[in-house]
């Protein structure tokens, strides 16, 4: 037996009706018909783009480790420590993204999308000098940044997304 919860509840008293033209999935759940990679929501995709970076920058994050602790490696280490900054502040970002995508919060993921913007400025001014001096060579480093390009989009579409939803407590006001 399925006992009706107060969201079900609220929608009974208060039914949305769609506007013209658009469906019924997008009176119940707005913006949720629109899809990251033909197959899944903004926010599924948002979240993959999290633990997917998250588990790229702990990874580099233990190299990085690894080649500081090492004792053969002493001349290289001021890049080793200016890695370990970029990357601290890498995880950071994704961290607070992370929570804001689990939470609905918009505000939680203009950090990561501000910083991958500027990672993304330096990769392609990176790839433009490079495509010039080794040559086409290079061009595997547009696939890289074609892919951060699209996951910057997917965020930035469900943080849209979120950022044109009322607040929780004016819907929770209404019913």
């Amino acid at each position: 037996m399925e006992y009706p919860t107060k969201d079900k509840l609220a929608m009974a008293e208060h039914p949305v009706t769609p506007a013209p033209g658009s469906s019924e999935a997008s009176a119940a759940q707005p913006g949720e018909e629109e899809n990251c990679c033909f197959c899944c929501s903004f926010r599924t995709g948002s979240i993959t783009v999290a633990i997917l970076y998250l588990v790229g920058a702990l990874s580099f994050l233990a190299v990085a480790i690894g080649i500081l602790c090492s004792e053969s490696v002493k001349d290289i280490g001021v890049v080793v420590y200016v890695v370990l900054g970029v990357l601290t502040v890498s995880i950071i970002f994704l961290s607070l993204m992370l929570y804001g995508v689990l939470k609905r919060r918009p505000h939680f993921l203009l950090p990561w999308a501000i910083w991958e913007g500027f990672c993304v400025g330096v990769e392609a001014t990176g790839l433009a000098i490079a495509l010039f001096t080794v040559g086409v060579t290079a061009l595997a480093g547009l696939t890289m940044l074609l892919i951060r390009v699209y996951c910057l989009f997917v965020v930035l579409k469900y943080r849209g997304q979120l950022k044109a939803q009322p607040p929780r407590s004016e819907v929770n006001a209404q019913a």
